[in-house]
């Protein structure tokens, strides 16, 4: 696994295996890090980062073999949630409230939405999902540019928090006092209800993905703050 972590005293991208055991720091930028995502052949970790002194942020690649990071020329000062193309050509982002991508060799950049998108997942080449932001549902980019709503803002409130495994596109969904955990089945067209969840260690921005050699759902607890407890002791108060 992949994540973003300051244990270092910065923000900076490191790895762990499926029990968060034999860390390893990735990256040292010193500046900020955020939203990594493994390429699909486990080559790249693609992420959105700043330099110290720097106001923009730019899109990254770290080779993680080797180590080496490359910049991907985008034009644009900002840069949301990446996700990659199906099959590592291109790292799809969005800006400015709708989708792009911009392929890896050519560094080529292609406007995907028109009407909104703020994150995409891409299984294959025919399959391109995206959501609009919260309460706006889910939708999916065909090959000839036409949009399709899936599901309605009233069944997908999620902005980020959904992930795609095989067929089934697996959401949070806003309950009253509640988190849903639910998916849609691609294939069927369904959609089923899994689990409840308290809302105070959950919210729909957070990042969800799909462990697939595990079978379980990974989701972000970045809200949740993190401190230790110490007792001290002072020698006029005995």
């Amino acid at each position: 696994m992949v994540y973003v972590s300051n244990e270092s005293g910065y923000m900076e991208i490191w790895r762990a295996d499926a029990q968060m055991e034999q860390r390893e720091q990735l990256t040292q930028l010193f500046g900020m890090v955020k939203y990594p995502q493994w390429s699909n052949d486990g080559r790249y970790i693609a992420f959105v980062g700043r330099l110290p002194a720097e106001e923009n942020d730019k899109l990254m690649l770290l080779e993680v073999k080797t180590g080496r990071l490359t910049q991907l020329q985008t034009g644009v000062r900002w840069h949301g949630q990446i996700s990659w193309w199906y099959d590592d050509s291109a790292v799809i982002f969005s800006h400015n409230g709708n989708l792009f991508s911009i392929t890896i060799q050519d560094k080529q950049v292609q406007q995907l939405t028109t009407r909104g998108g703020v994150w995409a997942q891409m299984p294959a080449a025919d399959k391109l999902y995206f959501s609009k932001g919260r309460n706006r549902g889910l939708w999916q980019l065909l090959p000839n540019g036409q949009e399709v709503q899936l599901l309605s803002g009233q069944i997908f409130s999620s902005r980020t928090a959904w992930a795609v495994a095989d067929n089934k596109i697996y959401f949070l969904q806003q309950k009253p006092g509640q988190l849903l955990v639910s998916y849609y089945d691609t294939e069927q067209q369904q959609t089923k209800d899994l689990i409840l969840l308290p809302p105070d260690q959950l919210h729909l921005q957070s990042v969800m993905s799909f462990d697939t050699v595990n079978q379980r759902l990974l989701f972000e607890l970045s809200m949740l703050p993190r401190a230790d407890i110490h007792k001290m002791r002072h020698p006029q108060l005995q």
